[in-house]
């Protein structure tokens, strides 16, 4: 049986970024990380608005917001050391009428708590000089927001933690997961149906979607810890390239109590897409669904004027990890070394969505603090 003392479950942006950071700080150690998909961030990680968040909605003391507020300058200082694409476009929170005023001025008391440089109330009149093309009562500028090419992040972890000697391992699946006297018994089956097992003294469950599975595997009661992941679906509709340049900020509604809402999403290349929208799934499927095209569009409409319903067309989706149901209290992330159950060097990462992106490497400098 192969001898290890790292196993990384996950090769989405944040089991990467784990690696990239371990491959740093344990030099030396053996490190391999597994993936049941034949390349990186094959599912959420590749999959969403590529936003860089300044961490303007959540209460203060939470994991997502200090791990966000700290991610935020150390993704911006990263990409521009190492040439990641990446722009700060700023984003612009908008209200279409007067009840959500309250609810903006809300968010943006606590992006003030939270201590968000640069964030401030804007008129309509200001927001007209900034998106002459968008409409809003009232709106929630905020500087530090931006955008990442998320697959040349990923590329830059993966490269890098191979060059100090880690190994990524792609079509290797985990089947089983056991304590053992001295770490864990990890069963993997590789692409050609074949079994064998690894021991490792440390196992980094950031299996994303099937983070909940692997912590089942390792022996953890899912339901009663608060560990069950509800897959949440976020479609996207591509906006016709006839608008494109009429957009040069993220522009956002007011959120809703589940997701941030369907809002003006940028590519690097200045392409528009509107979404997400979120609806809890019971299985994993990325199609999206083409009559959902008349609600983005009356729901972008409120905030982009300039929309008209055959300007859109079903682009892409992806599958949120969520921690919670529709009605149920908000959940944190959960980063958690499982010593107390027992399970001393299993480092569980259940429900990383976002701000996940953001936070990646202060993701890691915490994983890297729990071993």
């Amino acid at each position: 049986m192969d001898r290890l003392d790292i196993v990384v479950i996950g090769a989405g942006v944040i089991g990467l970024a784990i690696a990239e950071r371990l491959s740093r700080t344990k030099r030396g150690q053996e490190i391999v990380v597994l993936e049941r998909h034949d390349g990186f961030g094959r599912e959420t990680s590749s999959r969403n608005s590529e936003v860089i968040h300044a961490g303007l909605y959540y209460a203060e003391d939470l994991l997502k917001t200090k791990l966000c507020i700290r991610g935020n300058p150390l993704l911006y200082e990263l990409c521009r050391k190492e040439g990641i694409p990446h722009r700060k476009t700023g984003k612009i929170i908008l209200t279409t009428s007067e009840s959500e005023e309250q609810q903006l001025q809300g968010i943006f008391e606590q992006a003030k708590t939270n201590g968000v440089a640069g964030v401030c109330l804007i008129s309509a009149k200001e927001i007209e000089a900034m998106e002459p093309y968008a409409f809003g009562l009232s709106g929630l500028y905020s500087p530090e927001s931006g955008i990442v090419d998320s697959h040349q992040l990923m590329k830059y972890f993966e490269q890098t933690a191979e060059s100090r000697g880690a190994t990524v391992a792609y079509g290797t699946e985990v089947i089983a997961l056991e304590k053992s006297v001295d770490g864990y018994v990890v069963e993997i089956k590789d692409t050609d149906g074949e079994q064998l097992q690894l021991e490792s003294s440390v196992v980094i469950n950031s299996a994303g979607l099937w983070a909940d599975r692997i912590a089942w595997m390792a022996g953890i009661d899912v339901d009663r810890e608060g560990y069950r992941i509800y897959p949440c679906k976020g479609e996207y509709f591509s906006v016709s390239s006839r608008h494109q340049g009429k957009v040069g900020r993220l522009v956002y509604p007011t959120p809703s109590p589940i997701h941030l809402g369907a809002h003006a999403v940028l590519s690097l290349d200045d392409r528009l897409k509107i979404g997400p929208n979120a609806v809890y799934v019971d299985q994993i499927s990325y199609q999206v669904d083409e009559g959902a095209q008349e609600e983005f569009f009356t729901k972008a409409k409120r905030f982009l004027p300039f929309l008209e319903l055959e300007d859109l067309a079903p682009d892409m989706a992806g599958i949120r990890p969520k921690l919670y149901q529709i009605g149920e209290p908000f959940r944190d992330f959960i980063i958690q070394e499982e010593g107390d159950r027992g399970l001393s060097g299993l480092v569980n990462l259940v429900g990383i969505e976002s701000p996940g992106l953001t936070s990646c490497l202060t993701i890691a400098e915490t994983v890297d603090r729990l071993l």
